[in-house]
């Protein structure tokens, strides 16, 4: 029999068993759903995958990943921006992180592994570390990546040029030691220029890096090869050569190394090929050959070709390696085995009216030696030579072409020499004289004098012909000032400075007449003063305004501006006014030129009480004027973190002193001060603040 109470029972508590069940299920698929939806997702640290390092410059760009976690969708306006560290690597100061660039998304969910990509990122123009570390950073949820390995982040305008020394060699000759100071400039791809202290430095010599030199000049002491270089780390190669300067080598030159050569001997004949040689040719040398004392107008070549008349004598040659090293060779004798014309026609002579003019050459030919002389192509006379002189007089109108040949006498010349000269002879149509100094002219002078400096007849075809001194008497001449005339009639007038301000000019009036006057070019004079002193206005200059510094005006001057800068006097471009506006602290002067002389103003010191008190002197003039007999500093290097060393021209220390320094130079001078020039390095807790020259003057 079937108990019915009993089966109802029983299946009334699997039912109620199964809806627990279900509920429990339900509950842990909640739960599961709910953990789900709370898991985070995780970004990797991020990487560099398009080069090795970040070298940046205004062109290029880089792509940089990091890896995203599976996980649900993140909001749809999220965004991953990648950061930047500081140099060190570090994140801590908000204000030193950079952001780099974003990306929108991926914002989707996914059960895989995603990647956040960023593509052609520039890297920041004050990027300059191998340190530096990213980072990538959620903008809708909080989530950080890892932080990467160290990369190497710099940047450099590749656009710059560098330029050592001028590109200048650095050479001393007859010197046992030197010391020179070399620095850069950089120029823009406009060429403009480019202050260097916006940029780091460091120095190599022969390859390696010199260590604690950071600054964009150097004193070198040693023989070597010398580069300026932007450090730039582990981009240092990737940048190279664009980071760095030109090589400047410096180097030591013994002058018997350097002689005048030739094929064969020192002796020829006039016909023969002539050939003279530095033994050390370099085209960016400067060389000057000298014969017989007087240097030969446009010979600056390694070698010279000697022209087949007159070349016997002695020769020397002039070369300047660079500004430090001047040489002069021994000299060669060059010995004419023939014959030459000692002095030759003129390239071009004038024939005036109603004059007859007299035709000269010299010559060493042989006496017996036959001559002719010819016009255009018309033999006029010929015959044997009496002596070294041979004439000719030119009759009235007989413009033309003029030769004269010689054929040597053989055996007295065994070279056989056949010689000529030639000149053009033609008529005046007018004249044109130039007035000038006599002399170059010091400022100071007075009176002074000026003279007929050249004399010209012009042609038909506008060709200048030089008048002979003796044609000058052809003409009457006659001073005048500012249009009066002074009652002068020689060829050189001296002027006072009563006479300052005045404009002078000469008449030459041809005294048989049938020719123009001439009348000189106008020559204004105007004297000058040595101790010109510039106008300050205002007379101290304040933070972000201007002072205009004044020189006297005059229509007559030419106005320079300059800076001192380092010691040396530096030009200012586009400045060419009797007024310069100022913004900047310095010591400025005017450079006035007038057809007289020029003259340096005294100079002008700019600045406010601080700035004034930080001017190094350049110049100390020992010998008891007190004032100067000292190298005097302001009195911030009196500290005692101070240094101060001062080296002679060869390099060696002549007064070093740290602790401060309190005017203890030439005091202290181990060479007693004997030398011109000096060269200073100041220093500040072991880090070079100021360095320079110091020119002694007694």
């Amino acid at each position: 029999m079937i108990n019915v109470a009993y089966i109802h029972t029983n299946l009334t508590d699997v039912i109620a068993m199964n809806k627990r069940l279900n509920l429990l299920i339900v509950m842990i698929v909640l739960a599961m759903g709910i953990h789900v939806a709370k898991a985070q997702r995780n970004i990797g640290p991020p990487s560099l995958t398009s080069a090795p390092q970040a070298c940046g410059t205004l062109t290029n760009g880089f792509d940089f990943t990091a890896e995203l976690s599976p996980g649900n969708a993140l909001p749809t306006n999220n965004e991953f921006i990648l950061e930047l560290s500081d140099a060190t690597g570090s994140f801590a100061n908000q204000s030193d992180i950079t952001e780099l660039g974003r990306v929108m998304g991926p914002n989707n969910g996914t059960a895989a592994t995603s990647n956040i990509n960023f593509t052609d990122i520039s890297v920041p123009t004050n990027a300059n570390s191998d340190d530096f570390r990213i980072r990538v950073r959620a903008s809708e949820v909080d989530i950080i990546s890892e932080i990467s390995d160290a990369i190497a982040f710099h940047f450099f305008d590749d656009n710059l040029e560098i330029i050592l020394n001028g590109r200048d060699e650095i050479i001393f000759c007859n010197v046992a030691s030197f010391a020179k100071e070399i620095a850069v400039e950089v120029r823009d791809e406009n060429d403009n220029s480019v202050d260097v202290n916006t940029l780091k430095w460091e120095w190599l010599k022969d390859g390696a890096i010199i260590p604690g030199e950071n600054s964009p000049s150097l004193i070198i002491t040693e023989v070597g090869r010398y580069i300026a270089r932007v450090p730039l780390g582990l981009c240092n190669n990737f940048f190279n050569p664009l980071n760095r300067s030109n090589a400047v080598d410096a180097s030591l030159i013994n002058p018997d190394d350097i002689t005048i050569v030739t094929d064969d001997d020192f002796s020829f004949c006039p016909d023969e090929f002539k050939e003279l040689r530095a033994s050390l040719i370099d085209f960016s040398y400067n060389y000057q050959w000298i014969k017989d004392g007087e240097e030969l107008d446009g010979e600056i070549s390694p070698n010279i070709i000697l022209p087949d008349n007159d070349f016997g004598g002695e020769y020397t040659l002039r070369i300047e390696l660079s500004e430090d090293c001047t040489l002069i060779t021994d000299l060669v004798t060059v010995t004419n085995e023939g014959s030459s014309i000692t002095a030759p026609l003129p390239e071009g002579l004038i024939l005036l009216p109603t004059q007859i003019l007299t035709l000269t050459v010299e010559t060493d030919a042989p006496i017996g030696s036959t001559f002719r002389w010819i016009r255009d192509t018309n033999v006029l006379i010929q015959g044997i030579t009496t002596g070294p002189t041979i004439t000719f007089d030119v009759p009235v109108n007989g413009v033309g072409d003029y030769r004269i040949e010689i054929d040597a006498l053989f055996p007295d010349d065994p070279c056989m020499t056949m010689l000529f000269s030639e000149t053009i002879i033609r008529s005046a149509e007018r004249f044109d004289i130039v007035i000038a100094p006599d002399e170059v002219v010091d400022c100071e002078q007075d009176p002074i004098t000026i003279t007929l400096t050249e004399m010209v007849g012009i042609t038909s075809t506008g060709d200048r012909v030089p008048l002979t001194t003796e044609q000058f008497n052809f003409f009457d001449f006659e001073w005048f000032n500012d249009g009066v005339s002074t009652g002068e009639t020689s060829l050189s007038l001296d002027v006072s400075r009563s006479d300052s301000g005045g404009s002078f000019e000469l008449r030459a009036v041809f005294r048989p007449g049938g020719l123009p006057d001439a009348v000189s070019n106008n020559l204004p004079i105007d004297f000058l003063s040595s101790d010109i002193v510039l106008d300050i206005t205002p007379p101290v200059l304040e933070p972000g305004e201007s002072v205009v510094l004044t020189a006297p005006l005059n229509a007559n001057f030419t106005y320079e501006w300059y800076i001192i800068e380092n010691g040396e006097e530096v030009l200012i471009d586009g400045e060419t006014t009797n007024t310069l506006t100022v913004t900047e602290d310095g010591n400025y002067f005017a450079r006035i030129s007038t057809s007289l002389c020029t003259v340096d103003t005294q100079t002008a010191v700019v600045g406010g009480p601080a700035a004034l008190s930080e001017l190094i002197p350049n110049v100390i003039t020992p010998g008891g004027n007190v004032a100067n007999d000292s190298w005097v500093l302001p009195n911030s290097f009196s500290e005692n973190d101070v240094e101060v060393t001062i080296y002679s021209s060869n390099g060696k220390i002549d007064f070093q002193k740290t602790g401060g320094y309190n005017a203890d130079w030439p005091n202290d001078s181990a060479s007693q001060a004997s030398e011109l020039i000096y060269y200073y390095i100041i220093s500040r807790s072991s880090t070079v603040v100021k360095k320079g020259t110091i020119t002694v003057m007694r």
